[in-house]
């Protein structure tokens, strides 16, 4: 049998072909199959949560459902931030975690709920007002984290009375001295304040304060001698001696004033000093006793019938008190003139003296020495004999003879008045 070799050959180039045609159709269904499959599966989403991050092919689901499908544990409160995820396309989740914050405001308890804000975000979103002086307990620039607790103390008012003027003091919390401080009052160490400077302030105070104050005055003063008095039996009663001069000493007295918001309300003496001590005075004083002092024939009035002038004192004993000198002399008596040398009346009082010593009108006071008789007030008006014979002093006028005999020639002590 003879083969036609063509016919051959072509027979296998056709069946060649054939299964040619067959890998080529069956590569092509793979590749498309292929295509669809890629075009139709999950995408990829990364889920960041603070500084960690997951990427995955997420399934379908919810972008919560995504977060947990990542491993994140989210609480109710928090959120998600898909502004950069899509469904089909996947893309990135934030996830932002909530924090509950604990707000005190001047005592009122709040809790609000915050993200990445800061605190300041959370009193601007809350609409809580911080005033310039009102205190907060933690930088309002930081951000809030779980758990957070913030206090607010509101600031109050403090009104100061003091000066006469009322000063202002503001602020959150504080005693009585750190509201002094503010409004930069000074308190002097005796200042009384009200009430004490550690008492703590809760909220609009009324302080008062009253200024103190003390003075020292030095005032210069006498010390007055006393007199020391020695007894001596050789001197009458009615007669003493000055042994040593008084001399006055000085001191200084020291008083303390107090004055309260300016004015003086007590003056204290707290010290004496004595800056020159005294001389005291040393008096002698007689001890011996006279005879009572007696007119003419122990009746109670003097001999002389002159009044004694009102500036004239006499003492107990009829003694004056107040005269420029005593004399010790020797007097007798006349009687019956009828006129004497300056032409006053002959009379009791009116008396005879040596005008060299006793010059005319010198007022005298005349008692016996031995104080049995009080001739009394009298003047110099006359001139006697006894002058030129030199045995006497004074001669005294009586009534009449009698009284001149009885009188005979006395001691006397003669007072001169003027």
């Amino acid at each position: 049998m003879i083969t036609n070799s063509s016919s051959v050959d072509s027979g296998k180039r056709s069946k060649a072909f054939r299964i040619l045609t067959v890998v080529v159709a069956v590569l092509f269904v793979c590749s498309v199959t292929i295509t669809a499959f890629a075009a139709t599966g999950d995408p990829e989403v990364t889920v960041v949560d603070g500084e960690k991050s997951v990427s995955i092919t997420a399934k379908s689901g919810s972008p919560r459902e995504i977060a947990k499908e990542a491993g994140f544990i989210l609480s109710p409160n928090d959120s998600l931030d898909t502004s950069a995820f899509n469904a089909e396309e996947g893309g990135t989740i934030v996830i932002n975690r909530s924090s509950v914050i604990r707000i005190e405001d001047n005592g009122l308890v709040s809790y609000f709920i915050g993200y990445s804000d800061t605190v300041d975000d959370i009193f601007a979103g809350k609409g809580i007002v911080i005033g310039e002086k009102d205190e907060v307990s933690v930088d309002t620039e930081s951000n809030v984290f779980e758990g957070m607790k913030v206090f607010i103390k509101r600031a109050f008012t403090v009104n100061i009375e003091v000066d006469g003027e009322t000063r202002k003091a503001y602020l959150a919390e504080g005693t009585v001295a750190e509201a002094l401080e503010k409004a930069g009052v000074e308190i002097g160490d005796d200042d009384i304040v009200e009430p004490s400077l550690d008492t703590e302030l809760k909220g609009f105070t009324e302080i008062k304060i009253t200024r103190v104050e003390y003075e020292t005055v030095i005032e210069e003063e006498t010390v007055e001698y006393e007199t020391e008095i020695i007894k001596s039996d050789d001197m009458y009663v009615d007669e003493t001696e000055i042994v040593t001069p008084g001399v006055n000493g000085e001191k200084q007295l020291y008083y303390t004033e107090k004055y309260v918001d300016g004015k003086l309300v007590e003056t204290v003496l707290t010290e004496e000093v004595v800056t020159k001590k005294p001389v005291n005075e040393i008096k002698k004083v007689g001890t011996k006793s006279r005879e009572t002092l007696a007119a003419y024939k122990n009746t109670d009035a003097p001999i002389s019938e002159l009044k004694v002038p009102s500036d004239v004192k006499l003492d107990e004993n009829g003694i004056p008190v107040n005269y420029t000198k005593k004399v010790a002399a020797k007097a007798t008596a006349y009687t019956g003139d009828p006129a004497t040398s300056t032409g006053r009346k002959p009379m009791p009082g009116h008396i005879a003296v040596d005008p060299n010593e006793f010059p005319y009108g010198t007022e005298l006071y005349i008692v016996s020495a031995d104080g049995s008789y009080v001739y009394g007030y009298c003047v110099a008006a006359d001139t006697g004999g006894f002058v030129e014979m030199g045995n006497t002093d004074v001669d005294l006028y009586m009534n009449n003879e009698d009284m001149c005999y009885d009188w005979g020639n006395r001691n006397i002590t003669i007072y001169v008045l003027n």
